[in-house]
Order: structure tokens, then sequence, then C-alpha cells
């Protein structure tokens, strides 16, 4: 089974295929445009596109059959969209929503860049947590949140 993850955002999220074993298929972060009317778009409507685009991409090349979705910043509005998404196209007939406790991911995506990315040299000796991040880690957070459901799941 293949996990879309979704750390939701106002201003970008993250996205990342994880299948059932934990492995990353694959991971990005989209930015949401501001829209060109001074502000009055709420959060919907501007994510409502990028997402339509990242579910399509991904259910054609990794045969999603879950996404698991972020609880905290403008969730509400992210499933809005990923449910209407989900009812507009027949082949996502069979994709299931799940709401994830986003507690802590942040730290767990840190973690996670880290692990994919080792520190040079002196600094691999430091703990992950005293080591800084000079990227955005929504993409990781969006892993941390599959790898959260799936550890969770089992219980």
């Amino acid at each position: 089974m293949n996990i879309l993850s979704i750390d939701p955002g106002k201003c970008k999220f993250g996205a990342a295929v994880v299948n059932d074993a934990g492995r990353i298929l694959c991971r990005r972060i989209e930015r949401v445009r501001a829209s060109g009317d001074g502000g009055r778009a709420g959060v919907f409507d501007l994510i409502y596109a990028p997402l339509a685009e990242i579910i399509d991409e991904t259910a054609d090349a990794y045969g999603i059959e879950l996404i698991t979705l972020g609880d905290s910043t403008a969730s509400r509005e992210y499933m809005s969209a990923i449910v209407m998404i989900l009812r507009k196209n027949e082949r996502f007939s069979r994709v299931v929503l799940e709401i994830v406790d986003e507690s802590h991911t942040t730290e767990a995506a840190r973690a996670l860049f880290h692990k994919h990315n080792p520190p040079f040299f002196l600094l691999r000796w430091l703990p992950y947590s005293m080591i800084p991040v000079f990227r955005e880690v929504d993409d990781f957070a969006a892993v941390a949140i599959a790898l959260k459901y799936l550890k969770n799941k089992d219980i």
C-alpha cells in the first residue's frame, strides 16, 4: 500500500509518498501561490489546484490507496479540498483519507532530514536537535506524518 502524506500549511505544504514498509518513494514542497486579489482568496482557493495536481500525479505514478493529512495549520481547508478532489474523480473512489495528529512531526522531520543528509565531519557527533537545518523540511514532515500513521495503525 502506498500512502500520500500531506503536511498542511498556509504558505506551503509538504507532500510525500511512503509505502507501508516506511520507505520514501518521493517527496516535495509545494508553495501556495498568492492570488492577485489583494489577499481576499481563502486558503481553500489557493491550495485546491496544487493539491489536485499532486493527487493526480501520485495516483498515476504510485497507485496511492491512502492519504494522510496532518491535523494542524489549515487542515480543515485541506481536508475539504482533498474530499472534493476525491469525490470529483471516479478513479479515486477507493482512496481513503485519514487525519493524523501532527504533534512533534517537525522534530521528527528534522531528524529524518539529517538521516537522509548526514552532517559533515565534527557535526555528526552532535545530537540532531543541535544541528541547524538550512532548508524547509515540510516534505520530511509529511514523511513523519505517514510514519506516525503506520506506527499507530498497528497498535
